[in-house]
């Protein structure tokens, strides 16, 4: 099934996509640079450079290099300036790769060849005219010329990485004919040295490890921190479990006190019990009063208890009802009253 989308790639049409993307990205950064700012763009010489004969062959260092060799060296192809058609013209303040293609469409026109029967590049010189545009350099090579280079390089066992035309100063290359023969499907660009991937996998896997590595140390040093804090941690917590038994004990102190007040209930009966009556004996179990004493005639301490509403249950005795019933002691007359505290 196919979606139309980025998910139709293969991952080598997919690297190349990318690859694109971010050429085009740096590019757009690049152009949006002032131009009375910009440095001269051309790519450096480095590695090995060969240079093309105008008979065909190569020279590598000064030695003719040899057809047929066995092993295949990445090298810079230089071709001679009075190979291509060179001339300037004026065109908007672009990046390289939009000044390509704005060439590309306009070749014909701006070169003798026929369309499609060239290759060219640009080098923009930095220049702005009154207009504001930008003065641009285009040199031009017919298209069978540079497939006959390239297979020539190939044959003398070179893997072009670029081809061009060096600047005034030998140190930059000025023009690069190979992604035009890229995008003609005539050349397929140089690989980069897979020892440079390994490299990088490499790196990005120490990377990993040591990240797993500090992670490790990190757990390890907090481990090491745990264990020297264990004697506090267990001394705290037997304290912890002592303040909350202690707390326990408070309360439970408090709500005996609460329940049991000997003093408050003994002031409460006192502020009851109505004058003429006095007592002779007074016990209290937390629960049930109990008082007994002589009182003078008329005076009722069973009704004034009742009407207190701190005691249930207030009764009389027997003893009490009999001797109310019999004799009258000398000193007033006897009671003995119960009574449990109303909760």
């Amino acid at each position: 099934m196919k979606t139309g989308t980025f998910l139709d790639m293969d991952m080598a049409q997919l690297g190349r996509s990318a690859g694109d993307l971010y050429r085009w990205w740096v590019g757009e950064l690049g152009a949006m640079i002032p131009t009375r700012w910009q440095r001269h763009k051309a790519q450096r010489l480095t590695g090995l450079i060969a240079v093309a004969e105008a008979r065909g062959g190569f020279t590598v260092e000064g030695e003719k290099r040899d057809a047929g060799a066995e092993n295949s060296d990445t090298a810079t192809i230089l071709l001679s300036r009075d190979r291509a058609l060179v001339r300037t013209i004026s065109l908007p303040p672009l990046g390289r790769d939009d000044l390509r293609k704005l060439v590309a469409l306009d070749l014909d026109r701006l070169m003798p060849f026929p369309p499609g029967a060239a290759c060219a590049d640009v080098s923009a010189e930095g220049t702005l005219t009154d207009d504001g545009r930008s003065a641009v350099q285009v040199a031009a090579i017919a298209k069978d010329e540079l497939a006959a280079i390239w297979q020539d390089a190939l044959d003398h066992g070179l893997a072009p990485r670029a081809i061009g035309i060096a600047d005034g100063s030998g140190a930059h290359l000025e023009f690069d004919f190979l992604p035009a023969l890229v995008a003609a499907g005539i050349a397929t660009p140089a690989r980069r040295a897979r020892s440079w991937w390994l490299l990088v996998a490499a790196l990005f896997a120490a990377n990993i490890g040591v990240m797993v590595w500090k992670d490790v140390q990190r757990n390890t040093a907090l481990e090491a921190l745990v264990a020297t804090q264990q004697p506090l941690v267990a001394a705290a917590r037997k304290m912890a479990v002592r303040l909350t038994g202690e707390d326990k004990t408070r309360a439970a102190l408090m709500e005996t006190r609460r329940k049991d007040n000997a003093l408050a209930a003994l002031a409460l009966v006192t502020r009851i019990v109505p004058a003429g009556a006095w007592v002779q004996r007074y016990s209290w179990n937390g629960e049930v009063l109990r008082l007994s004493g002589y009182k003078q005639p008329g005076v009722d301490v069973l009704a004034a208890l009742r009407k207190s509403g701190s005691f249930a249950s207030v009764r009389a005795t027997t003893s009490d009802v009999a001797s109310e019933s019999g004799t009258q002691a000398a000193t007033g007359q006897p009671f003995d009253i119960t009574a449990a505290w109303a909760k």
